[in-house]
């Protein structure tokens, strides 16, 4: 009997320890879960709060900049941040990198804003790109949009489909409307993207600039009431402080031995064809110093390179051994062909607030414009 009693007594013990055992096991995970929920709490809270005061900062300075990684302690917690410069067309943008530490949990994140709108001049959207189309846009063969200047990057967009077919080269960021479609070798590579930004993006459309060249025939120094036709000579234009501005009511049309000197706009009502050797004695490396406007077709060929922006309300079709040093905008489709080559030189905002109007940035603070975590 009492043999019996002693293994009852045992047993119950042993189950008792076994239940205990597995009580205080159960405990324990939930204390390591409630803890690690606290910690992963804790450090977001840290990195958004850095964000946050880092965020102030610029507001109080726009001039401020973490270049070199930096170290910050609060909340019991870590945080290494930098705060630095970035451009991603079309907006100048900051981006402000941390990284939060609390005991064994870590939380990247980064924020990208808008710099503050200077209140200056800028171009349409349409013309801030090398090379835009409202219609649908192909690149092909040995094509090549690029910007000497590395500081820029040669941007293309199109409101329709987008098409790379050969060997294409584009030394910016290539968006698109509806679709893309990609064979042979392109390559896209932006001269500035330090965010690892995807190369290509679906995007809203642009708006094409419209404009109607009988509105500036009060303001023209000069006027073609019919075409404006020339094969050899010279043609004036303005200062850079005073462009001139030609109306021509018909069709433009340049061949031969024609040199271009000066600061100017040319509204177009018709069409305009540049062929044979125009060239351009005035050329400045940061912004271009002649603009064609026309409502009708462009067309350029030749071995000359040519200088400037030009807007196409129609179409825009380049051929020959010529480069193009400056921007194209149509508001049909733009085909380059040939040896093709686009060296983006951005919009002259002298020569287009006289016809689109200033396009004054708003005055604005620090304005977040992506947020990941």
């Amino acid at each position: 009997m009492g043999k019996t009693i002693l293994i009852y007594v045992l047993g119950t013990l042993s189950i008792f320890v076994i239940i205990n055992m597995n009580l205080s096991g159960t405990i324990l995970d939930q204390s390591k879960s409630a803890y690690g929920y606290y910690a992963e709490v804790q450090v977001r809270d840290i990195g958004n709060t850095m964000i946050e005061m880092l965020t102030s900062q610029l507001a109080d300075s726009a001039s401020y900049r973490v270049t070199s990684p930096a170290n910050k302690s609060f909340f019991g917690g870590q945080v290494t941040y930098t705060v630095k410069d970035t451009v991603v067309a079309p907006d100048s943008m900051v981006k402000i990198n941390v990284s939060a530490t609390y005991f064994d949990q870590t939380k990247n994140m980064f924020s990208l804003l808008m710099k503050p709108g200077s209140g200056g001049s800028v171009p349409p959207a349409a013309l801030s790109y090398a090379v835009y189309s409202n219609g649908d846009l192909q690149l092909s063969g040995n094509a090549e949009i690029q910007a000497e200047n590395h500081a820029w990057n040669a941007n293309v967009h199109t409101n329709g489909n987008m098409q790379l077919n050969g060997n294409p080269e584009i030394d910016g960021f290539v968006t698109y409307t509806n679709s893309l479609s990609q064979s042979g070798h392109p390559q896209i590579q932006p001269n500035q993207n330090p965010n690892n930004l995807p190369v290509t993006s679906q995007v809203s459309p642009v708006t094409v600039p419209s404009f109607n060249p009988d509105n500036y025939q009060g303001i023209a120094t000069q006027t073609y009431a019919g075409n404006f036709n020339k094969s050899s000579g010279t043609v004036t234009l303005g200062t850079a402080q005073n462009p001139a501005i030609i109306y021509v009511g018909g069709n433009l049309d340049w061949s031969g031995n024609v040199t271009v000197t000066g600061y100017g706009i040319i509204v177009v009502k018709g069409n305009a064809q540049m062929s044979g050797n125009v060239t351009f004695q005035t050329q400045n490396p940061n912004k271009s110093t002649f603009a064609l406007y026309t409502v009708g077709n462009i067309q350029m060929s030749g071995n000359s390179d040519m200088y400037g922006q030009y807007l196409s309300l129609a179409n825009i079709q380049i051929s020959g051994n010529g480069e193009l040093k400056g921007s194209l905008s149509a508001g049909g489709q733009v085909q380059l062909s040939g040896n093709g080559e686009v060296e983006y030189i951005p919009a002259n905002t002298a020569l287009t607030a006289p016809i689109f109007g200033s396009g004054q940035q708003s005055a604005r603070p620090y304005k977040a414009k992506f947020y990941y975590e």
